[in-house]
């Protein structure tokens, strides 16, 4: 990392620590959006008593609308292909075969995306919240196994699932680390986050204990878990009158719309994002890819897009790739 890097990173620090300590003191009108919330004056009495959800009985009786179940006139159904190497690039791309089956309206790849910025990645900004700054769809670098190579377009979802299967993608691979031991051992550098170093070391502990007269050294492990919300990573998106229209599984609806308005060069006022109901989230329902390809798609196509990101795909198996 170079001295203007250092110094870029220590002024991006000391401003995100300033703006941390400030926000709490400000009023709620200085908050860009911030009107205060209604419910802070209602004395209701209800901490601590039994309270039914407003949405539960729609979601038992299957009347709560999820992303994937919104519909446009004229829509189209989207297949993402994935990347099965962890770092490289891709060779070639064969789409021939997936844009001859049969209801294919679109096969999008960086070849043919539309230009995008960068997601503003997450704490970057007050609104930003772009899992990174990575481009998507905009060259033939791989960053990550399961990352999206390819887009298929198509009259049902089933044809989009076909077409993708046929796109036959090639791939360099590269040397790359897939281990937590194998990325300490090739050494770390100190990063802020908000303003507060990543690392935090306050006194030596492995000498603490080596001196401690009773001690407990043990090493435990626990099992990988997976969250299963009801509702899948799914988007319905539109172009409607230069803006964007979607429909999509979020838990952080403003801040996501101006993000991938930025990705898009529109201005907040024309992105909008609903979601009235998400089917489990465990922090996982943001911006991810799929929003954006789905954008892009929708944009390059001239028909809306449904893209829904199913278990298996998001497992981060390719089809078609070898």
């Amino acid at each position: 990392m170079s001295i203007v890097d250092d110094a870029k990173q220590m002024a991006q620090g000391l401003a995100q620590s300033a703006m941390q300590k400030l926000v709490p003191l400000a009023p709620d009108s200085w908050i860009p959006g911030g009107v205060p919330d209604p419910l802070i004056a209602r004395k209701h009495g209800l901490i601590g008593t039994p309270v039914s959800r407003l949405d539960g009985a729609l979601k038992v009786k299957g009347a709560a609308g999820f992303a994937a179940e919104y519909r446009f006139e004229n829509m189209t159904y989207a297949a993402l292909i994935y990347a099965p190497i962890a770092r490289g690039r891709i060779a070639a791309i064969d789409s021939a075969a997936a844009e001859r089956a049969p209801g294919v309206v679109l096969a999008m790849t960086h070849l043919n995306a539309p230009r995008m910025k960068d997601m503003p990645v997450f704490g970057s900004a007050p609104n930003a919240v772009g899992p990174h700054n990575l481009p998507v769809l905009q060259d033939d670098r791989i960053h990550w196994n399961g990352q999206p190579v390819a887009c298929v377009l198509a009259e049902t979802q089933e044809q989009a699932d076909h077409a993708a299967a046929l796109l036959d993608v090639t791939y360099e691979a590269e040397p790359s680390t897939t281990t937590v031991a194998g990325a300490v051992a090739n050494g770390t550098e100190q990063a802020m986050f908000f303003g507060q170093p990543l690392r935090n070391d306050v006194g030596d502990a492995e000498a603490l204990l080596a001196e401690a007269p009773v001690k407990v050294d043990h090493v435990y492990r626990t099992p990988r878990h997976n969250h299963n919300p009801i509702e899948p990573h799914a988007a319905t998106i539109a172009w409607v009158d230069g803006g964007l229209v979607i429909h999509d599984a979020s838990q952080m609806v403003s801040q996501q719309a101006e993000s991938i308005g930025a990705v898009f060069g529109l201005a907040a006022d024309k992105v909008r994002l609903t979601s009235p109901y998400v089917g489990g989230g465990f922090g996982s329902k943001g911006l991810w890819d799929h929003q954006v390809i789905g954008a892009a798609a929708a944009k390059l196509a001239g028909r809306p897009v449904r893209i829904t990101c199913r278990a298996r795909a998001c497992t981060g198996r390719s089809a078609g790739g070898r």
